[in-house]
């Protein structure tokens, strides 16, 4: 299985194990406590099934080893108990407390016996995972003994969770054979190294000194300590039983009837001087987390090339009566036909899967393409000489990765354009995240574009991702850029020009491939004058500015921007608003709009809730925009002239309109207006409008 796009080996698991972890938990009564988005969130790109529960309890699904990790995890947190997964595992085939799937009951029916069963650890390997090798030996003498060796690949290195969990499978599965009465699985030495220990307990940390190596608290002091050791080797002959169906890669090849195994002890007979090292612990100690304990005793030992478990079992002196042949063969039957039940049933679910994400990624697209027809800049309104140009600007500047500095009053429609530049460039398909610069102390803004590291402040409970990462291979909108502080300027600077970072309390450095759209409201380089802004900050962002005109200073786009918020307000205010009068879109035009578009789209919003009738009148204005005088104006204002100016507009939005939907046709949209096409063409002169004659 692999991860699509990616091309990365994806590592899973069936959800039998799951199915064992969740079980447990709710037997403790911790069920409800799972946090299934920060389960699901732990896999990227795999997506969190709609009934997260049933799907992690069906043993037919299988799920991306970072969820069961993560759910380890929770289950560990939950319940107080490090070792929760090795007695969720042993639970699990507890006589009697669930139906288990059918294909364990054939395989118990059929094998009949513990030691058959075990020496087919290679199948039981390859069918829960696709990532775990297991192989079992067995070395000869008066009372053979019984091994299973487990090696876990190398982008699947286990935690002390993942040794509990399979040594609790090991011994839980011969529970379900009535005549056992104790099974226990030994680890003779362990794969997991002493760092991944270390790892899952904050605030400690490895110390090496040449051979020696040191698991150290907080304060530095020495709590486990270990010694570098050769690994022994004994070479054991195998059986024939021992070599049906070995996988291509097995943990230790067979050669000439023989396997060469690592041991713990000095080199056994026959076996050669092994150079293979691991770690020896020399000692003991305790590592805690709250409640969450695991002990490291004295001789253990970590780091092999894999792990070594010694299997012993105790039968009772009375077995059960043998089952005749044919009794086998017809209750063997029955459980294959249900077990062809269960795989019918969940194709039918994985099916059912399918489809529902068939149907998402169809929705998904639906609303991208909604997404950039709303924020590409077809969805920005805009009429005027000056939106025109600006949008011949956002179409070459999408087709690069330059950084953009969009400079504008506030309102003027500074993060439309910026999403317009996102949705219309090769990035589109990868995040867009905004961040106000001047809506967050120094503090929180640094950790929320660099991220921060556990305890680098106050609060900092956990690492967090800051923005600069989520944004990877997408496009970061600075807004407010104006009112960083020093400190954080010295960061961007560094972010634009080598492309990384380190999050707060951090050391370690992180690439990042982000393109980066600032906005500011205020005048930049007024600001490098003032010696409030850096200048080599202000030059890296200024690469390609853009300035967005005042709403004043483009009148002709205030119709257009009125009938947009007209229909946008009537479905959210269920209002049925056909548009505005003459003597209210004068005084519309009229306004200095000081908040710009913003303030446009308030203001129409305020008039639609006060509306008696079908269309916007002057008397639904706000009374500071219904005096005589505009504010800002020198001169009393003139309504008549006003008006008439409004009627321009209008009647050159009407004729624009016409000739787009005639295809420039003058005769059709001449005919459309019901005017003469004479008439048309002068008006087309007038405005600067140009069509065709046909």
């Amino acid at each position: 299985m692999e991860t699509s796009g990616s091309g990365e080996k994806q590592r899973w698991v069936t959800c039998l194990l799951s199915d064992m972890l969740l079980s447990h938990v709710k037997a403790q009564g911790c069920g409800s406590a799972i946090d299934y988005p920060v389960l699901f969130a732990a896999a990227d790109g795999f997506e969190a099934p709609a009934e997260p529960e049933a799907f992690l309890t069906d043993p037919a699904n299988w799920i991306p080893l970072a969820v069961l990790r993560e759910l380890e995890a929770q289950c560990e947190k939950l319940t107080g108990k490090k070792d929760f997964a090795y007695h969720a595992a042993k639970a699990y085939f507890a006589p009697g407390k669930r139906r288990l799937p059918s294909l364990f009951d054939i395989i118990v029916r059929v094998l009949n016996d513990v030691r058959t069963a075990l020496v087919f650890a290679n199948l039981w390997g390859a069918a829960q995972t696709n990532y775990l090798k297991l192989q079992s030996f067995e070395r000869p003498g008066a009372k053979p003994e019984l091994f299973i060796l487990a090696h876990f690949g190398a982008d699947a290195a286990p935690g002390v969770a993942t040794i509990h969990l399979l040594r609790g499978f090991t011994e839980g599965f011969p529970r379900l054979y009535p005549f056992i009465e104790d099974a226990r699985c030994v680890q003779e030495f362990s794969q997991l190294s002493l760092e991944d220990v270390a790892d899952e307990f904050p605030g400690y940390s490895v110390r090496r000194d040449g051979d020696r190596v040191a698991l150290c608290a907080a304060s530095g002091e020495p709590v486990v300590e270990a010694v570098k050791i050769a690994l022994g080797s004994e070479r054991v002959p195998v059986k024939d039983e021992f070599t049906l169906y070995i996988p291509d890669a097995p943990v230790v090849p067979e050669r000439d009837g023989a396997v060469e195994v690592l041991t713990a002890g000095a080199p056994a007979a026959g076996g050669s001087a092994a150079s293979v090292e691991a770690y020896r612990i020399v000692k003991a100690g305790v590592l805690s987390a709250g409640p969450l304990q695991h002990a490291l005793n004295e001789g253990e030992i970590y780091a092999a090339p894999y792990c070594r478990f010694r299997f012993e079992w105790k039968e009772a002196a009375a077995r059960r009566q043998e089952v005749s042949a044919d009794a086998i063969r017809k209750e063997v039957s029955r459980l294959l036909f249900d077990h062809l039940k269960q795989l019918k049933q969940s194709h039918i679910r994985m099916a059912e899967f399918s489809t529902e994400k068939s149907r998402l990624q169809r929705e998904n697209l639906t609303l991208r393409r909604a997404v950039e027809q709303e924020f590409g800049v077809a969805g920005i309104i805009g009429r005027s000489k000056p939106m025109e140009e600006l949008f011949g600007l956002v179409r070459s500047i999408a087709e690069t990765d330059v950084t953009v500095l969009i400079e504008g009053e506030t309102g003027t429609g500074k993060e439309l354009i910026a999403r317009a530049i996102h949705f219309q460039s090769a990035r589109r398909a990868q995040p867009l995240i905004g961040v106000n610069c001047g809506a967050l102390s120094e503090t929180l803004l640094e950790s929320e574009l660099f991220g921060h590291e556990k305890g680098a402040f106050t609060g900092a409970a956990a690492q967090r991702k800051g923005i600069f990462e989520s944004a990877h291979g997408g496009t970061l909108f600075l807004d407010e850029i104006g009112e960083t502080s020093a400190g954080t300027q010295v960061k961007l600077l560094r972010v634009l020009q080598e492309g990384e970072l380190q999050r707060v309390g951090g050391h370690a450095t992180i690439k990042v491939d982000v393109r980066v759209v600032a906005a500011t409201n205020r005048k930049l380089d007024e600001l490098v004058k003032d010696g409030k802004f850096r200048q080599d900050l202000y030059y890296r962002l200024n690469v390609f500015p853009l300035t967005i005109l005042p709403l004043r200073e483009r009148v002709e786009d205030i119709p257009p921007l009125v009938s947009h918020f007209i229909e946008k307000s009537n479905a959210r205010l269920k209002r049925n608003i056909r548009g505005a009068t003459p003597q209210a879109m004068a005084l519309l035009i009229a306004w200095r709009w000081p908040g710009n578009v913003r303030e446009l789209e308030n203001v129409v919003q305020r008039m639609i809730v006060v509306a008696k009738g079908e269309y916007l009148d002057a008397a639904d204005l706000p009374p500071e925009m219904r005096a005589e005088t505009a504010p800002g104006s020198a001169a009393p204002t003139d309504l008549k002239g006003i008006a008439r100016a409004s009627a321009d507009v209008i009647e050159k939005k009407a004729i624009a309109d016409a000739l787009a939907a005639s295809g420039g046709n003058v005769t059709r949209a001449a005919k459309a207006l019901g005017v003469s096409r004479a008439t048309l063409q002068n008006k087309m002169k007038a405005y600067g409008l140009r069509g065709k004659i046909s």
